[in-house]
């Protein structure tokens, strides 16, 4: 019998719990004379600008040689890089979870460890917290918070690389989040300093950070240009897997462009915030720890930022993902300005131009995305970008599918013109958008962003003829003047309003809402509920609804079951 397997994305960055993990011991030869560490530089240093910073920083972009001999060594890479990656510490408070977020069953276990929660005295025979005299039943009540000292300390091992001679690291903000202490181990002519750093920025959602330490003449890594790889490019990983620290691996580049896998993100839930992804694969052995090391090329040249795998084990199984260099370069710019990155926004929804949507939208041709919503008053609608048109080009880059742009307009300034070519009724044009500045409501991967129409209210004195089942799970009414009123739906908006969706419907999970005005179905316009279903009847699989809501229009597409 086969049993189901599931893959696991795993960071990877080792985490130790404060008892440790086992670890490998053997006898060690003398250490060579210790030398004398860089010098440190005052507390007190001054703001480096994007500009001096990328002064300091060692590039080199030209191309890897083709054909040749087979080479049999990689020692003189590894000499190169080696002394530039580092190895990350970082300590953070562990974070005791709510009582209530614990089976009953497992209660008296975590009250023995933790703590009674706050406002009970202590333990009765039953192993329950007592209720302390001026403690109140019916709240919520929380663990004691543990004393912030080493042994309540929850420890993490990554990596990293040098990349200015005073002291500026790259890493995967994974490595150093929520860390209270963070400390950087950095050898230098065979023996290892340790130094305090301090964090300069971090970008959740590319999973980026920079850190720092207080130190001069340190020796740094090259920088290459990872636009120019291509798959089959021999390429190493060094960093620190399961804390060996110096390790270094190799394989190949065997994939570009992974997107859309959920790796990087900010929150949980309904709340997640979905993230940049746009990275490298790699077949060379990436470990827990590895995480913020570098990604070389042949020439030594660090093209990409180690960040997780896919796994069943949370092991290495020959697929590792890296954040191109290009990538993270060009969110530290940002991260030295004011530790904040500012993102370019057009105001679109959109989606892969799959056969599906093109047998729909009668386009014969394949890639690019096709706008789903344009947002009130966003750059996009003052540009004069409309539903259903096809975006191929952004900016001069081919647009291939929805992430691509998603990424190319977010890696513009805000400011910035760009040009936008699309396919609109079977013809190429182009338009300029002007991008503004990514609203953090606009992040949101769950739901409308800050969009929140009012719910229907329907009522019994609905005529029959008038309200229907548009599709399975979603009600519709004609939108008469007392409901566009109340819904404050504008005298050129027409169609039919939705009244109710059962939530858990195929439709309420495309992104349908009550309070929705639809106006086309199948891209022919609607007057009355009556009309509106003998179209949605005469599709046998999907349905395609234009939508207006609060201002922004979009088309969704249903399954029609």
């Amino acid at each position: 019998m086969k049993t189901p397997h599931r893959l696991l994305t795993t960071f990877a960055c080792l985490s130790l719990l404060p008892a440790g993990l086992p670890h490998l011991s053997a006898q060690q030869p003398a250490a060579p004379p210790a030398t004398t560490p860089p010098p440190l530089l005052p507390s007190a240093a001054p703001k480096t600008t994007p500009a001096d910073f990328q002064a300091k920083i060692i590039k080199d972009a030209s191309p890897l040689p083709n054909g040749g001999q087979l080479q049999m060594s990689y020692a003189s890479v590894v000499d190169k890089i080696l002394p530039s990656v580092v190895t990350i510490h970082s300590s953070a408070p562990i974070k005791t979870p709510e009582i209530d977020q614990i089976p009953p069953q497992l209660r008296p276990f975590f009250y023995r460890f933790f703590g009674a929660p706050d406002g009970f005295g202590g333990m009765n025979e039953d192993d329950e917290p007592s209720l302390n005299p001026r403690g109140k039943r019916g709240q919520p009540q929380r663990p004691q918070q543990l004393p912030e000292d080493e042994s309540h300390q929850q420890r993490g091992v990554g990596s990293g690389m040098i990349i200015s001679a005073d002291g500026y690291i790259l890493t995967n903000n994974h490595v150093i989040a929520d860390a209270k202490k963070i400390e950087v181990d950095v050898d230098t002519d065979g023996s290892s300093h340790t130094y305090t750093a301090e964090v300069v920025g971090a970008d959740p959602l590319t999973d980026v950070a920079l850190i720092k330490i207080n130190a001069t003449g340190l020796k740094t890594a090259t920088i290459g240009d990872s636009s120019k790889l291509r798959v089959g490019d021999i390429v190493l990983a060094a960093g620190a897997p399961m804390e060996l620290s110096r390790s270094v691996t190799q394989g190949i580049v065997s994939a570009l462009g992974r997107s859309n896998e959920g790796i990087v993100g900010r929150g949980n839930g309904q709340s997640r915030v979905k993230g940049y992804e746009d990275f490298i694969q790699t077949d060379a052995s990436i470990n827990p720890g590895n995480s913020g090391g570098p990604l070389v090329d042949a020439m030594g040249r660090v093209v990409g930022i180690n960040t997780a795998i896919l796994s069943r084990s949370g092991m290495n199984a020959g697929i590792g993902f890296a954040i191109p260099i290009n990538m993270a370069l060009n969110i530290v710019e940002d991260l030295l300005d004011d530790g904040a990155v500012q993102r370019g926004f057009l105001g679109v929804q959109i989606t892969d131009l799959d056969a599906t949507l093109s047998e729909r939208l009668g386009i014969k041709e394949h890639g690019g995305a096709v706008v789903m919503m344009v947002g009130a008053g966003s750059p996009a609608e003052k540009a004069g970008i409309q539903l259903e048109d096809v975006i191929v080009s952004i900016n001069g880059q081919r647009v291939d599918n929805s992430s691509r742009l998603r990424l190319i307009v977010s890696s513009a300034k805000p400011g910035t013109q760009i040009p936008i070519e699309l396919m609109r009724a079977g013809k190429r044009i182009t338009v300029n958008a002007t991008l503004e500045a990514l609203p953090e409501e606009a992040l949101s991967e769950v739901g409308g962003g800050s969009l929140k129409p009012r719910p229907g209210t329907g009522g019994a004195q609905q005529q029959k003829e008038n309200v229907g089942e548009l599709v399975t799970g979603v009600t519709v009414q004609t939108l008469t003047a007392a409901l566009r009123e109340r819904h404050d739906v504008p005298a050129n908006v027409s169609g039919v309003i939705v009244t109710k969706v059962d939530p858990e419907s195929r439709a309420a999970a495309m992104g349908v809402e009550e309070g929705d005005v639809i106006s086309h179905v199948n891209r022919k316009a609607v007057a009355n509920a009556a009309e509106a279903r003998t179209l949605a009847k005469g599709s046998d699989k999907t349905v395609l609804l234009r939508v207006w809501r609060k201002g922004d229009t979009m088309l969704l597409m249903i399954g029609n079951n």
